[in-house]
């Protein structure tokens, strides 16, 4: 219990740390939210192209300085389902502010996916303590512990300029470690998992490296990375590709760490007098039957999130050789490829280390049994 609000305190002293920095940066626009109030359709502008909307949209300001007014924005509608903002009555929305002149000019900027968003978290977190209990309090804070520190400190050092590789590769070891030690306890199980864990990190990070390397892979086959090259062009894009990597594999590798570590801590108590070769082999047995499972789940996921543009191949008719070759989708190969490698080598590193620890020094020559 003292641990646990030792840790809740580190947390918490953290985040209000991220937030009092956030605070001190000086936006360059304020946002609020608002409801909107009513919709007008209005007569189309001449120097509109065809096809254009012009609405009146009546909105009430819900926070900041401005809260309780009501502002009438003139809004546009291009015909274009990506660019266009389609509210309705009721609708909470966020608006953009310029407050340069006399009197704020208020802009349409978004729709306000705060609730939603918090009541599905707020299911997940119920969901997950009634299903595992103080365990399931153990990983809420194990999970905002883990993206305080990418937040606070792994993707500013990045920004910094320090490599990519390193920052996350030793974050990450040393957040496994303490992750681990925190749900399960200073035990064998956990430096069997803690092992294993970092064993399958280490080697998905350096098959990534080296793939990445040999298909000459640049870093900046998304948008998102075509931007962040303008704002800051002196990052290394490619070790920003690796990062991604291994914090994508992360989760599946500690899954399995744990999950082999358990399993075979739950072997060694129901056959006390199992010697080395067995209780190793029975941990290579359950790791089997999470490759499948585990590997699938890594490059499915991976594949859901390029499913748009795997249609647009398929649309266009591109021969899948091609495919392949883009940088686009080979780092999306690369990306599965070493994520499933390192998890796949977790299992023989936890089961080596589960079984030394778990058994006498001993015991560790006997043969196998049957």
């Amino acid at each position: 219990m003292k641990r646990t609000l030792a840790l809740l305190a580190a947390l918490l002293l953290t985040l209000a740390l991220a937030a009092a920095a956030q605070a001190q940066a000086e936006p360059e626009f304020s946002t609020y939210e608002g409801r909107v109030l009513r919709v007008q359709a209005l007569d189309p502008q001449p120097y509109h192209e065809e096809g254009w909307e012009e609405q009146l949209v009546t909105v009430e300001l819900l926070s900041g300085p401005y809260k309780g007014q009501t502002v009438e924005i003139l809004h546009t509608l291009t015909g274009h389902p990506y660019f266009d903002l389609r509210v309705r009555e009721g609708q909470r929305v966020i608006l953009q502010a310029d407050e340069t002149g006399p009197q704020p000019q208020f802009f349409l900027a978004d729709l306000s996916r705060t609730r939603p968003l918090a009541v599905i978290t707020a299911l997940f977190i119920l969901a997950v303590i009634a299903v595992g209990g103080r365990q399931g309090v153990k990983a809420i804070i194990s999970l905002v512990g883990m993206g305080l520190i990418i937040l606070t400190m792994i993707l500013p050092l990045i920004l910094k300029g320090f490599n990519p590789i390193v920052v996350t590769v030793g974050l990450s070891s040393v957040l496994t470690g303490l992750l681990i030690l925190f749900i399960t306890g200073p035990t064998r199980k956990t430096a069997a998992a803690i092992m294993g864990t970092v064993g399958g990190l280490l080697a998905a990070g350096l098959l990534a490296y080296a793939a990445g390397k040999a298909s000459s892979l640049t870093g900046l086959s998304s948008g998102e990375a075509q931007i962040l090259q303008f704002m800051s062009s002196s990052l290394d894009f490619q070790g920003l590709l690796f990062s991604g990597i291994i914090i994508g594999a992360l989760g599946a590798i500690l899954d399995v760490g744990i999950s082999i570590a358990s399993a075979m801590e739950q072997i060694k108590a129901a056959d006390p007098d199992t010697d080395f070769l067995t209780l190793f082999t029975r941990g290579i047995l359950v790791g089997r039957d999470m490759i499948a499972t585990m590997s699938n789940t890594l490059i499915l996921a991976y594949v859901g999130s390029a499913l748009p543009l795997l249609l647009l191949f398929q649309a266009s008719s591109t021969s899948w050789r091609q495919v392949l070759n883009l940088d686009l989708v080979a780092s999306e190969v690369v990306r599965s490829m070493a994520g499933s490698i390192g998890l796949t080598l977790a299992i023989p590193l936890t089961a080596l280390a589960a079984a030394f620890l778990f058994v006498q020094p001993e015991d560790k020559g006997q043969n196998l049994r049957d």
